[in-house]
Order: C-alpha cells, then sequence, then structure tokens
C-alpha cells in the first residue's frame, strides 16, 4: 500500500572565497547526484534521508551526516517544508521533506568540487553546484524548491508546534 515518507534534507553553503570569474563565495551549495533509469534522467538533490519513527528531523540530518559523511553537522536550523509528489524509477512517490541549513564540521569537504560517499550500499557522487552550474549542466534538482533564492540569514517561521511532542494520552 502506497504510503508517505518523510525525509530531512540538510542545504549546505559553500563559504570559501570564490575564484575570479567563479560565482560569489557562498553561491554553491551541496547536492549528490542521482539518476532514474526509467526516465533517463540524472538529477540532483541534497543530502539527508529518511526519519525514522520517534525521530525528529534535525536528528536525522545529524544521524545522516555522520553515516553519509562520517562528520557532524553544525549549526542545524530548519528553514522550509516541502511536499513532494513524484515518480522515480517508475514508481509513484509522495514525500514530506524537512528542508534544514547547516554546516559540515569536516572544512576538507569546503576544498573539494566533488568526492563520493556510501549511501548504504552505494557509492554516490557529491559536489557544489551554483544555479549556473546546474542550469549549464541541463540537470534538475530534487525536489524542485528555491535553493538558490532562499535568503539563509532570515529567520524561519515558527514551527507550528512548539516545545515538546505530546504523545498518545500525555
Amino acid at each position: 500500500m502506497p504510503h508517505i515518507i518523510v525525509k530531512a534534507m540538510l542545504l549546505v553553503r559553500n563559504g570559501l572565497p570564490a575564484a575570479p570569474g567563479e560565482a560569489q563565495a557562498g553561491d554553491k551549495l551541496l547536492f549528490s547526484r542521482g539518476y532514474d533509469a526509467v526516465k533517463k534522467e540524472a538529477f540532483l538533490r541534497p543530502l539527508g534521508g529518511h526519519v525514522e519513527f520517534g525521530e525528529r528531523g534535525e536528528e536525522t540530518i545529524l544521524r545522516e551526516m555522520k553515516e553519509e559523511l562520517g562528520c557532524e553537522a553544525l549549526g542545524v536550523r530548519f528553514i522550509s517544508m516541502i511536499e513532494n509528489l513524484f515518480t522515480y524509477n517508475g514508481e509513484q512517490g509522495h514525500e514530506i521533506v524537512l528542508v534544514y541549513e547547516g554546516k559540515l564540521s569536516d572544512e576538507s569537504f569546503y576544498k573539494k568540487d566533488s568526492f563520493t560517499f556510501m549511501e548504504g550500499e552505494r557509492k554516490t557522487e557529491a559536489g557544489w553546484f551554483s544555479k549556473s552550474d546546474a542550469e549549464k549542466e541541463g540537470i534538475p534538482i530534487y525536489p524542485p524548491f528555491a535553493y538558490f533564492t532562499l535568503n539563509y540569514e532570515t529567520p524561519p517561521s515558527p514551527p507550528l508546534l512548539g516545545g515538546e511532542l505530546k504523545r498518545g494520552s500525555e
């Protein structure tokens, strides 16, 4: 039976000084590469993963960065939520994506244009992309979102639920 999946994804901005002729410092975001074999389409997506039952989105980000990259995520802050209806490898999907911003504790990632990491049993490539990089490559970024126009310095709207989550009849 189809169901809704909840994911948490981290937007990491590369704040290293830009080289002459390159995008401004901080204009590149970290995305992993993916491929839909049915559509024969490559795509980019932020790093992150499935929120496990009883886990908050921020905890998912911390766990996923540790599992995938072997480093801590720092300054993790909720910025938005996306509802995404999609088809991937011929299967319909429906997900709620919690979007966070933050930094990586291992500064060596910021000095690499691209790198590989293990996502479960699969070797995955990730790299830094500006909006123009993605456009030049003609590669979409999923889920659809205003990744490059979002003002990260503006505090997000307060969460719909404040304080501790009440469970059951508590």
